[in-house]
Order: structure tokens, then sequence, then C-alpha cells
């Protein structure tokens, strides 16, 4: 066994795997022996067809499977031996190779690969990116504890629609059509249009210009019985018959109350209550703060670096592994906008190795019950009664058999563990602002960099891996957060005829 290494170009290898007879027939001749134990050819009882029979009929596939298999673990023990990590996957070159699968003899395989850069992360450039940190208002607070009021409230039919009622309906398009019979709360109206249907009565008809009062296309696509997408063509004013209206008294903040909206938790009083709601409305901004943070301290670092890659072979790599995107014609005026995602991947990997960001079985399952407990229930999981967590669990380990499912939230994972590491070690502050501040951004000013020393995370050492196909297919802008792949060795490319 020798394997020889020729550097080609920047970041650019040739290496070649060379194997004698003494590195493969041990091998092909077991394989033969345990084929011929089990073989069964008419006329020859099982465990004794001849050799040269089973040799004739299987040696050159048997060869072709060792061959390839012993080149592809030596190729990768190779690389990792010799610290050379690499960008995609290894191509085979066919004009360097030497091997006749008809006779026992020398093989030799070349391989491409293109060195991955190293990437060298500058933590203080983020150091003035503020985390913005939403705080819920007292205005947010009152619409939730309305909402939780109304959800334990009583329900009662009147005669009269007042503002949070809910009505019956029969609508009528005026085309001859049969009525549409439905539901319309008061909630389906602009705030400036209420008025329209506030204090009508039981019974009472009247017109409404579905486009003009309602407040999205949501809202007229349900009233009219359609999909969104399909309100091309439907009737825009329409007339509205009230069958019955349906009020809820908000339900009073007593005992009975509590004990219903948070069970087995220690809220008694309305102000326990509106503490636990803050708490709930910050949780569920955190997504969109991280995802901003994120955002912004990632274009602070990628800002002036200069990361060089392998670009003659990641072309070559994309024309043959994606030529049903990329194609000696298109690959120059496709490959600027590729090369900033490759780039901005590799420092989000960097980041990753720096923060030791490893994602496992259970830190996937923990992540589903987390999101579960938050939206179903609308607490955290460690919160939640015993029978709650139980249905919880089973729920996860049934969303663990879905690939998607599974993929989705390890991405969400890494990029969550991604900004854990940078705020640690660029030593962000946290500012404090309102949702509307948090939105418009204008008005949220970058604090000043400070110099902090920063401790290292401490996790697990995880394998290497190359950055396996991470950009290809996707012409991706800087602006566009780059997905991560699953930390996973690539496969080598098998050895060829």
């Amino acid at each position: 066994m020798n394997i020889v290494k020729e550097n080609i170009g920047n970041l650019n290898e040739h290496v070649t795997v060379e194997l004698a007879p003494a590195d493969y027939q041990e091998a092909v001749g077991k394989n033969l022996r345990d084929l011929r134990r089990r073989a069964n050819v008419p006329g020859f009882r099982v465990g004794h067809v001849p050799m040269g029979m089973i040799e004739r009929q299987y040696k050159k596939s048997v060869l072709l499977d060792v061959i390839s298999q012993r080149v592809n673990e030596e190729l990768d023990k190779y690389l990792k031996e010799n610290n050379i990590r690499i960008l995609f996957e290894p191509l085979a070159v066919p004009e360097k190779t030497k091997a006749d699968f008809d006779h026992d003899g020398e093989f030799s395989f070349t391989f491409e690969i293109g060195v991955r850069p190293e990437v060298k992360i500058d933590y203080s450039k983020a150091a003035g990116v503020p985390y913005l940190k939403v705080q819920a208002s007292e205005q947010q607070i009152d619409e939730e504890a309305q909402k939780l009021r109304r959800r334990l409230g009583r329900f009662s039919s009147t005669e009269e629609v007042v503002d949070g009622d809910m009505a019956v309906v029969h609508v009528d398009a005026g085309d001859g059509s049969e009525p549409i019979s439905t539901s319309l709360p008061t909630t389906y109206f602009k705030e400036e249009h209420r008025n329209v249907f506030v204090g009508k009565k039981l019974h009472e008809t009247f017109e409404l210009d579905t486009k003009e009062m309602l407040v999205s296309d949501y809202e007229r696509a349900t009233l009219l019985n359609r999909k969104p997408a399909d309100l091309d063509g439907a009737p825009v004013k329409v007339t509205v018959s009230i069958d019955a209206i349906h009020h809820v008294e908000l339900a009073d903040l007593d005992e009975e109350f509590f004990s219903r909206a948070f069970p087995d938790e220690e809220v008694k009083d309305e102000a326990a209550m509106r503490s636990r709601l803050k708490e709930q409305i910050e949780r569920n901004f955190e997504t969109q703060e991280r995802m901003q943070y994120r955002g912004a301290a990632m274009e602070a670092l990628m800002s002036g670096l200069d990361i060089t890659l392998p670009d003659a072979f990641v072309k070559r790599y994309l024309i043959d592994r994606h030529s049903d995107t990329y194609t000696a014609e298109n690959i120059e005026e496709r490959y600027p906008d590729l090369q900033k995602s490759l780039c901005f991947q590799l420092v989000e990997s960097a980041i990753a190795e720096e923060g030791k960001v490893e994602i496992n079985r259970e830190d996937i399952v923990g992540y589903l019950q987390r999101y579960m407990a938050s939206n179903y229930f609308g607490t955290d999981y460690a919160r939640l009664t015993d029978d709650q967590k139980r249905s919880i669990d089973s729920l996860a380990e049934n969303m663990m058999k879905e690939e998607k499912t599974v993929n989705n939230a390890y991405d969400n994972l890494y990029f969550e563990r991604i900004t854990d590491v940078i705020l640690e070690k660029a030593g962000s502050a946290c500012k404090n602002v309102t949702w509307d501040e948090f939105l418009s951004g204008s008005s949220v000013k970058s604090a000043e960099p400070k110099a902090k020393k920063v401790k290292s995370r401490k996790a697990a050492d995880k394998d290497e891996a190359p950055v396996a196909g991470a950009a290809a297919g996707n012409d991706a802008d800087t602006t566009e957060e780059a997905k991560p792949k699953r930390k996973a060795a690539a496969k080598k490319p098998a050895a060829k005829k």
C-alpha cells in the first residue's frame, strides 16, 4: 500500500492510492470462500461448488468491491492521520486510474481534493452588536390576560353583537349560488370597520365589502369558504344574515380561574398571573431575537474577512456532481454568489468548532419537548404535570421517526448554539427594547465595543468532518442564512474501472 500526494494548485491536491496484490488478495479469497459456502448451484450440493466455477462467475465483481472498499478506507484514513480537511467529496480522476479487474496486479487510483482553508474568527468585530431583548408591554400582557379569561369564560347566546362576539351567519354572494353558512368573529373586521358589525341584532341582514372591511385575505377566504390562493374571482361584496350570536363572559379573576389557567403552578393572584404571562410573551420573542442577533453578528464577523477557496476544484465538483444546476456554460456567472455562501458556512463551521458544538439524539428530543411544551401548554417543560410530560414524551418519540422533523430540529439547535458561541466570545451587551423598536431597528443603537475576556465553552469534543455538499445546488446571497449540514463523514467515490 502506498499513498502519494501532489499539489496541483491553491488548496488543490491529487491523492493517489496504490495497491499491490498483497493488499487485497486475502480479502478477495475470503469473500470467494464465503460465497462458495452459500452458493446454490444446480447439480452441486450447497458448499460443494468447485472454486474454479465460483471464481469465473464472481471474482471480478468481488475484486472490484474489495478494491473499492480498501481504497476508500485508506484514503479516509490518510486524510485523517495527516489532518487534511477537505471541502466536499474527493473527485475521482479517471485518466490517472490504472486498474485491470480481469487480473490480479497493481492498482492505482487518483482523487482530486479541495483543501478546506483555515478560518480565523475575530470576535471583537461583533462586540458592538447588541443582543436586542424584547420586553413585554403592559398592553401585550393585558391582551394575553384577556384571551385567557375569554378562553375560560362562560358562553351564552345574545340578541346583539358586541365587540369580541362571534356570530353564526349566512353569506350570500348575490350570484345565484347557495349561501354559505359560516362563523364571523368581530376580530375579522379592521378596527375602523368593526362598527359595521358591532351593534347588529339577531336575524339582521347587512352588506359587507370583504376586501375593504376584513383584516386580510385569510379572514376573507375563511368567510367565503375558500383557500387564500383561490380568491381570484371570488365575490367582493356580499350580504350577511345573522343566525346566532355567541357571547363570552370573561372569567372572573378568582381562585377557580387561577387553578384552571395554571394547574399545579404557584399562580394564585393577578400579579403572579401577569408575571407568568410576561415571561411567556418574552419567551415567544426569543427565536426572532436570536435570528436578529445572529444575522447582525455574522455580518460583522464576515466584514473584511478574506477567505481563499480552491475555486477551480469547487467549480469542477459542482459541474460533476450537480450538472442539473451547474454547467461549464453558467458556472462563472453563478459562482460568485455561491462563493459567498460557502465562505459564510465556513465561518459558521469555524464558530461551531471553536465552541465545540455537538448535537446528539437526546438534544433533539429535548428540543422537541421544549417546543411542544411552549406551544401547546404555554410553559416550560419542567413545569408540566407528569401526565402532560408523558403525553409530550410520547409525541416527541413519534416525531423522531420523521426525518424532516429531525433535520429541522437539528438545524434550529445548530443555529441556537452558534448564536450562544458568538454571544459568549464576542461579549455582546444585552439591550432591552420594545417590540416596535425591535421591528423598526432604526431607534436601536449598537453598543460601544468593550474589551472583555471570555471563557471558552465546555462541551464534548466532536469528530472532524469535511464541509460536504454544504452549498451545492444553492445560489445563496450573503443576506440569507446558510443551512448547516448534519455532521457526518463524507462518502468517498468508489474506485472506478
